[in-house]
């Protein structure tokens, strides 16, 4: 499509997606919503049809009423954000411009008043002041297959921009801004051993878990505005009441959990219309890769083509075109390992930079990046900031989108499994030269760099507001579990990786899985037991840390003494007249020449056996000091070049590798590939002869050891 993309255009293109055929859909959400910018406050109704798909009946309605998490600062969110009305990036508010949520009325569809039955739950931590949950009792229960309808006038109170909604002059970002239904599960979804809603309060540390519904949303704004949401756009008229003027405009979405949208005045922001085209969008060496390593062909992998709609500030244009290359490498790249993206459309959003709060957040078929114009000129534009962003933002279209996780449980299962393919979507961006005004970099160094100065070891699966601080929680869901999925693709190798990947984001998109579906499909896809990984990688704290403890190494010395020969004991004779018999060979004898490289003399218990080739006596002395156990690659180098490769199970804590060859160790190297990627502290992999790196990095590890344990001083690089 071009600039101008018309109604008539955005329905034929809807309807030729399929999006009609839907069969995954709990609810569907009928919205009338009207932005009043003077005062930042919506006023809206819904009329939702909500089916139960559970095996048995409920009569409760649960509801999130998350813009109440900024009503006060007593919340849960605010308790948990210091108790002040700080930005979730950081910074604070000096006014505090709170935000809130009020169902006016709310009746079924025969008029029964259910709004006397509303009361606010705090499933999560009992605190009083937190209004973000309620509940409703229904008059007779809704069966299963049954299905319920609810008519809903809400007022909503905009905050001031935090945690990726509210207004920043005249900008408006609505996120969390309706009454929206919880999830009733039924027994067996996410290992529930019986059906009941799930509806958490709203955390510092969270976001979002919903049904997927259908949508049809009509927004009022002031004539001039630009407005962009979730879904494609079906109707736009010019509203006149008396000497006031305004824009109404009408999204249609299906398959999707959440619904967001922005408005702006058009001297702020502007649209630009664009297209991701597979045939010129999807460079050949990633189709060729991911035929090769799914094992399908290019046909089964094509991709369909998507409109492209960005909403930027008119001061950030000249990065416009950063914003949509971002979102379709995303597209090339997901699509290709995780199916194709199945809507018509994709809005990005490039806030203010007033409003950069609302940046770097994720809605279906609804992102927000975020840019500032000193990334025009270098050294700014060389750092990938905006391709990083909105990369991510797009890949949650995926993790969290299609395969909607649970964020406030399995966090991880959202944002790390996204954080491992943004970043090596990112790595094949760069390693292909595909962005040559960008600076080379490996976001895996990021990633692994996070873990540094990590003194309390940590376990990813938890509610993401059990972890100690907010930090253990970013860590555990972004960089940790991504290298975990960086390591399992070592250990799994390639291609039955990138299957199972496949088989798990094919086989759960539209459902809601929990981690032993991952695992189980995992394992499925890959022909393989993986538990013992996945135990120990998400459901424990193990660590991960394997290394050199010690080589010895010397020359074998002659023998001395007594030896049984022949039935009898037999003394040696003395080296000298030993040399000088072993020179003289007789006539017509053949004299053996030693192979090259080392004899191994070592049976399965690592026990010593003598032969008569050798010269070196060795013992290489291998130690984990993690509590992770798992199968590590060791690659010895003789002196003479040759190399040998030997697989320790690491299931003790220790291991001596005793062998005699004729000639010495020069180097060892534990894990040589880096598959175990989650492993941070490498200083100890590496032993060599030589004064090498090696040996000064070992020798600077035990320094920083016994300075750390005298208290003297701690290592920013620990």
């Amino acid at each position: 499509m071009r600039r101008g993309f018309s109604i008539v255009a955005g329905i034929l293109l809807l309807a030729a997606s399929g999006w009609g055929a839907s069969t995954v859909d709990v609810a569907a959400y009928d919205i009338q919503v009207r932005l009043d910018p003077a005062t930042h406050r919506l006023r809206g109704t819904e009329v939702i049809r909500w089916n139960n798909t559970a095996s048995v009946a409920t009569g409760e309605l649960w509801w999130h009423l998350y813009l109440n998490a900024f009503a006060s600062n007593r919340t849960t969110f605010m308790r948990e954000m210091g108790g002040s009305r700080r930005k979730l990036r950081g910074g604070s508010v000096e006014d505090p411009h709170w935000g809130w949520t009020r169902i006016t009325s709310l009746t079924l569809d025969d008029g029964t008043d259910l709004l006397p039955t509303l009361s606010f739950q705090r499933p999560d931590d009992g605190n009083p002041d937190d209004y973000t949950v309620a509940v409703t009792r229904l008059p007779r229960p809704v069966p299963p297959g049954g299905a319920v309808i609810v008519h809903v006038a809400f007022e909503a109170q905009l905050p001031r921009v935090i945690a990726r909604t509210g207004w920043a002059g005249d900008f408006h970002l609505m996120g969390q801004w309706f009454p929206k239904l919880g999830v009733f599960e039924d027994a067996g979804v996410r290992g529930r051993a019986t059906a009941g809603w799930n509806c958490h309060q709203f955390h510092a540390s969270s976001e979002f878990y919903a049904d997927f519904a259908s949508w049809d949303v009509t927004v009022e704004v002031p004539e001039g505005w630009v407005v962009g949401a979730t879904g494609v756009l079906t109707a736009d008229e010019k509203v006149e009441e008396g000497t006031s003027r305004s824009r109404r405009v009408t999204f249609h979405a299906d398959r999707v959990h959440d619904f967001a949208w922005t408005a702006a005045p058009s001297t702020l922001m502007t649209v630009v219309e664009a297209e991701f085209d597979p045939g010129r969008d999807v460079p050949k060496p990633w189709l060729e890769q991911a035929a090769k390593l799914l094992e399908r062909s290019a046909a089964e992998l094509e991709l369909p083509p998507v409109h492209l709609r960005l909403l930027i500030p008119r001061s950030q244009v000249a990065l416009a075109e950063r914003m949509l290359r971002s979102a379709r490498f995303g597209m090339a790249w997901y699509g290709l390992w995780y199916g194709p993206y199945p809507y018509p459309q994709l809005t990005i959003v490039s806030p203010p930079v007033t409003a950069t709060e609302a940046g770097g957040m994720e809605y279906p078929t609804f992102i927000t990046t975020g840019a500032s114009r000193w990334m025009l000129w270098p050294p700014a534009s060389w750092a990938p900031l905006i391709e990083m962003v909105t990369i991510h933002e797009f890949g949650h279209q995926y993790f969290y989108g299609l395969i909607a996780t649970n964020e406030f449980e399995q966090a991880w299962m959202d944002e790390g499994f996204n954080s491992f393919a943004e970043a090596s979507c990112s790595t094949a961006v760069m390693k292909a030269h595909l962005a040559p005004d960008l600076k080379a970099y490996d976001p895996w160094v990021g990633d692994r760099m996070s873990s540094l100065g990590r003194q309390i070891p940590i376990k990813v699966d938890r509610f993401a507001w059990a972890y100690r601080t907010r930090r253990d929680y970013s860590y555990a869901s972004y960089p940790r579990t991504a290298v975990l999925l960086k390591t399992l693709q070592g250990l799994a190798g390639p291609g039955p990786f990138a299957r199972a990947m496949r088989a798990y984001a094919e086989k759960w998109r539209f459902h809601h899985p929990g981690p032993e579906d991952f695992f189980a499909t995992f394992n499925e896809a890959t022909g393989k037991d993986w538990s013992w990984f996945f135990r120990q990688a998400f459901e424990s704290d193990a660590t991960v840390d394997f290394g050199v403890i010690s080589v010895r190494q010397h020359e074998k010395k002659a023998f001395k003494g007594f030896r049984w020969e022949g039935g009898a004991w037999k003394e040696a004779m003395p080296a000298l007249k030993a040399e000088k018999e072993a020179s003289e060979d007789p006539p017509g004898a053949e004299t053996a020449t030693p192979a090259p490289g080392p004899t191994p003399a070592c049976d399965e218990a690592g026990t010593a056996r003598e032969t008569t080739a050798t010269t070196w006596q060795i013992a290489v002395n291998l130690g984990r000091r993690g509590s992770f156990r798992g199968p590590v690659q060791v690659e010895l180098v003789w002196d003479g070049g040759k190399t040998e490769r030997r697989t320790w199970d690491a299931q003790q804590r220790w291991i001596i590798w005793r062998m005699d060859g004729p000639e010495r160790l020069d180097r060892v190297v534990v894990d040589p590939d880096g598959i175990w990627a989650v492993e941070s502290r490498r200083e100890d992999n590496y032993w060599s002869r030589k004064d090498d790196a090696g040996a000064v990095a070992r020798r600077m590890w035990w320094l920083k050891e016994l300075l750390q344990a005298s208290g003297m001083m701690v290592f920013p690089w620990s």
